[in-house]
């Protein structure tokens, strides 16, 4: 077998192939019968696959931070040099915000955009956007005047994005990115705004300090510092969802549905680590008999709603919601919402919408997407996947925000 040691990736993978052809050869270690039983134990070990597994995937993360730190690199050499420290004077006319990629970044970008609107009602005001769903969200937004797809629609992102000047570019990733950073090049702008990154030094005019752990909403909203009449001002940072179609299912359950007196379960979630078991979900369910529930999830959940709806009897079937707007209407009727770490943490605090959060074992995400809801519970998962959260532990969370009220 001939092996090529390129990378850290292949390396990894091909050591675990040598291994393999070792058992399935039957390769025998001549005088010490005791070495290839630890060889057969360790080879059909399943923290072995897993330890590969890790070293694969290290070697990806990191090849793909390392491709991004030369492209900011080779940015800084190509473009003017900006240093990071000049202020904006006067108004704007024109404004362009990159939007992060994540339903719940988008949502959370909504404060400022209000805030935008509010201090400058002439400022055109421009989205660019990375995903079909941010698309589709922002398009929605009256406060916008224009949402651009940048994956799509080439043409008439040259000619009405690339092709004009703005006076402020606002670029809200914290962290490397190839999209924010490339696009940042190629829309011009007078003044271009991100926030202090080692690899930022250099391509923009104002880079601002703020703790990195502060709510995504603030740190969003801290860009109207740059503005004169807007330092040391303590800005609302609530989120909104812009107003959508309504479906006539919909508008029937919400003339029936009476305030505050449901409970919604919110099933699924971004990735398999923050989701909870559907048996965890009905346990919660039956352990509050007196109360109803109703269950949310994304389209590749619907048959698990179906399920539950018909084996918990204290579950009310509803209809099936087609955009966010008409979860967020049903969300903004609930007693309480119980939602692992996923965008409907967001929408609840659109309506103050009282919840319990189930998050994993990472402080950024219980300091940087923590509920806005005045009144809410976490529940923190003792390991880095929602589904080790113990029932009991929700449970006893749901009973204190019962309580509460």
């Amino acid at each position: 077998m001939l092996f090529h040691f390129e990378n850290n990736c292949c390396r990894s993978y091909e050591v675990y192939l040598l291994l393999r052809c070792v058992v399935n050869n039957r390769v025998r270690f001549f005088g010490c019968p005791m070495l290839w039983f630890l060889w057969r134990f360790v080879i059909s070990c399943p923290r072995f696959y897993l330890i590969v597994y890790r070293g694969v995937m290290r070697s990806k993360i990191a090849e793909k931070r390392a491709r991004r730190k030369l492209f900011s690199v080779v940015l800084k050499m190509i473009s003017m040099p900006r240093d990071g420290k000049k202020s904006f004077a006067g108004v704007p006319k024109s404004i362009v915000i990159l939007v992060s990629e994540r339903y719940g970044d988008t949502i959370l970008l909504t404060p400022l955009i209000k805030q935008l609107r509010k201090l400058f009602p002439d400022v055109v005001l421009h989205a660019i956007t990375f995903r079909k769903s941010s698309f589709d969200f922002l398009q929605r937004d009256r406060n916008i005047d224009r949402v651009f797809y940048a994956k799509a629609n080439y043409g008439t992102y040259v000619l009405e994005v690339l092709s004009r000047k703005y006076d402020i570019l606002f670029n809200p990733k914290d962290s490397l990115s190839f999209n924010f950073l490339f696009q940042s090049y190629l829309i011009r702008a007078r003044f271009k705004v991100a926030f202090r990154h080692e690899y930022h030094e250099g391509l923009y005019d104002c880079l601002l300090d703020l703790d990195y752990y502060h709510h995504v909403s603030v740190r969003n909203c801290f860009f109207l510092n740059i503005f004169s009449s807007c330092q040391d001002r303590s800005l609302p940072c609530r989120p909104y969802v812009p107003p959508m179609k309504v479906s006539e299912e919909i508008q029937n359950f919400l003339r029936h549905m009476p305030a505050s007196r449901y409970i919604g379960i919110n099933i699924s979630a971004g990735n398999g680590a923050r989701y909870w078991n559907r048996e965890k979900w009905i346990a919660l369910m039956r352990s509050f008999v007196g109360e109803t529930f109703i269950v949310f999830c994304a389209p590749k959940d619907l048959k698990q709603k179906a399920a539950m709806e018909a084996q918990c009897g204290n579950v009310l079937a509803t209809p099936v919601t087609k955009n966010l707007y008409e979860v967020a209407m049903l969300v903004r009727n609930l007693k309480f919402l119980v939602t692992p770490d996923t965008s409907l943490v967001h929408v609840a605090a659109c309506y103050n919408t009282p919840l319990v959060g189930l998050y994993r074992n990472r402080f950024d995400d219980r300091t940087r997407f923590q509920p806005l809801s005045d009144n809410y519970e976490l529940v923190i998962s003792p390991t880095l996947n929602i589904k080790d959260i113990a029932v009991g532990d929700v449970v006893s969370a749901l009973y204190a925000m019962l309580k509460s009220v």
